[in-house]
């Protein structure tokens, strides 16, 4: 009964008419508020058409072609367009709810402000698709192509983009928390401020990916690869990064208190003034990272590379060093009251370089230091 109050332009036969007209004769269909509503349009081509507030809800668009048409506030509510090509597309303020796109051609298609809640995205093609502040809460996007596109403010909480690509888009300011990016390509994307609280992105690639200001809190990032990403002033407390591969990358000021970083590579990582308070660190390659004036206290350092680190003014009061790698590590200035540490441990370690650091003397009497680096 709702259809009957709408004023159509063209009904459901002169719509169809106007369809097949169109095609014989060359030009774009004119379906501007026609009335579709349940229509078999499968492998139709509506390429270029006039589709704007055109009620297509329930309607078969299975394999259609609507490349660069008009469908600005459509209601394609319910339908399904499977396989179909909806490439530059105007799609602002359609209605999608319930629509299947599993499979879809969207590349470069205008999702600005679209409520895509719902909606079945997986293995479709969004490359360069504008998805300003979408609403894509809880999407399945598994698989989706999403290179180049631009998600910058869109809300992407809870959404499924277990490998998916990612990579080169525009995530600035987005909301992912919760969401699954498990195995995503997120290389070369722009994450600057965005929110990933608790996301998964087990293996995911974040090769130089700028994730810098971001807020990544008790995310599970175990055995991604962020070589030389730029993380600097993130929040990553409490996250997850155990056998990660962060060689090169960027931590300067990052909050990593109570992080997981074991059996990490962070070699020649940047971590000056970074917050590693209580975190793991254990077995982790920092060899040649920048860990000056960095907060590591009570960080569990047990066996992990320190070799030729910069620990100039680092904070490691209580401390765990047993078994870590200490050779040629700089300690300069550092404070280094209460750290448990063995004799052993600095075997290969110039012991007179500790004298401008700061070491308690009970602690160097249990290390068996001399009197004179106190």
């Amino acid at each position: 009964m709702a259809n009957l109050t709408i004023p159509y332009n063209l009904s459901r036969s002169q719509a169809l008419i106007e369809i097949t007209r169109a095609y014989k004769d060359e030009r774009v269909p004119m379906l501007e508020k026609a009335d579709l509503h349940r229509t078999y349009l499968r492998g139709a081509d509506l390429s270029g058409g006039d589709i704007r507030e055109a009620d297509l809800s329930d309607s078969d668009l299975r394999d259609a072609y609507l490349c660069g048409a008009y469908l600005r506030k459509a209601n394609l509510s319910g339908a399904n367009l499977r396989r179909a090509n909806l490439s530059k597309a105007i799609l602002i303020g359609v209605n999608l709810v319930g629509a299947n796109l599993c499979g879809a051609i969207l590349r470069k298609a205008d999702l600005r402000t679209t409520d895509l809640c719902s909606v079945d995205l997986s293995s479709a093609d969004l490359q360069g698709a504008n998805l300003l502040q979408a609403n894509l809460i809880g999407v399945d996007l598994n698989r989706a192509d999403l290179n180049s596109a631009n998600l910058s403010n869109a809300n992407l909480s809870g959404a499924n983009l277990n490998g998916a690509d990612l990579s080169q888009a525009n995530l600035s300011n987005a909301i992912l928390k919760d969401a699954d990016l498990r195995n995503a390509n997120l290389s070369n994307a722009m994450l600057k401020g965005c929110n990933l609280s608790r996301a998964n992105l087990n293996q995911a690639n974040l090769v130089h990916t700028n994730i810098s200001f971001a807020n990544l809190s008790s995310a599970d990032l175990t055995r991604a690869y962020l070589y030389t990403a730029n993380l600097n002033g993130t929040n990553l407390v409490e996250a997850c990064l155990s056998q990660a591969n962060l060689s090169g990358a960027s931590l300067h000021c990052t909050h990593l208190f109570k992080a997981c970083l074991e059996q990490a590579d962070l070699r020649k990582a940047d971590l000056s003034d970074a917050n590693l308070n209580k975190a793991d660190l254990s077995s982790a390659d920092l060899s040649r990272a920048d860990l000056s004036r960095a907060n590591l206290r009570e960080a569990n350092l047990c066996g992990a590379y320190l070799c030729a680190a910069n620990c100039t003014m680092a904070i490691l009061q209580d401390a765990q060093l047993s078994g870590a790698l200490l050779s040629n590590l700089i300690l300069t200035g550092a404070q280094l009251q209460g750290i448990k540490a063995e004799p052993d441990d600095f075997v290969n370690f110039d012991i007179a370089s500790l004298s401008s650091s700061f070491l308690d003397e009970h602690t160097a009497q249990r290390m068996g230091l001399s009197q004179s680096v106190i």
